[in-house]
């Protein structure tokens, strides 16, 4: 008949199984999709983002040759961290200069409520 207690190595591994695991379970899914607003139809841009919940679109400023605007955009409001809310914007897509999206934004507080 067996100790009830395990051998060190056994219980190590059980240590690093759990660790790795609770590793994997916490890490996000995937990276973030990137898509080129200027090379891409508006409808394009809003399935994406509907396909994928969130992704980061660029465009290049009409300003400054060679440099690339860019911002998270989301499908819905759940996927904004807490204290921001959905914002509707638009970007400037292939076929639509101002297509509509929306990104999350900081809450302002409408009142102030600490008392001066």
């Amino acid at each position: 008949m067996g100790s009830p207690f395990a051998p060190p190595a056994r219980r190590l591994a059980i240590a690093v199984f759990a660790f790795a695991l609770i590793s994997a379970l916490a890490a996000p899914a995937h990276a973030i999709t990137r898509i080129r607003a200027d090379l891409n139809s508006c409808a394009t841009l809003q399935q994406t983002l509907t396909r994928e919940g969130a992704a980061v679109i660029r465009w290049p400023s009409e300003r400054i040759a060679g440099y690339f605007l860019y911002d998270r955009y989301v499908s819905r409001h759940t996927l904004c961290p807490m204290g921001e809310e959905v914002v509707r914007t638009t970007v400037p897509a292939a076929d639509n200069p101002r297509c509509v999206v929306y990104r999350c934004e900081r809450i302002t507080p409408r009142f102030n409520y600490q008392d001066d």
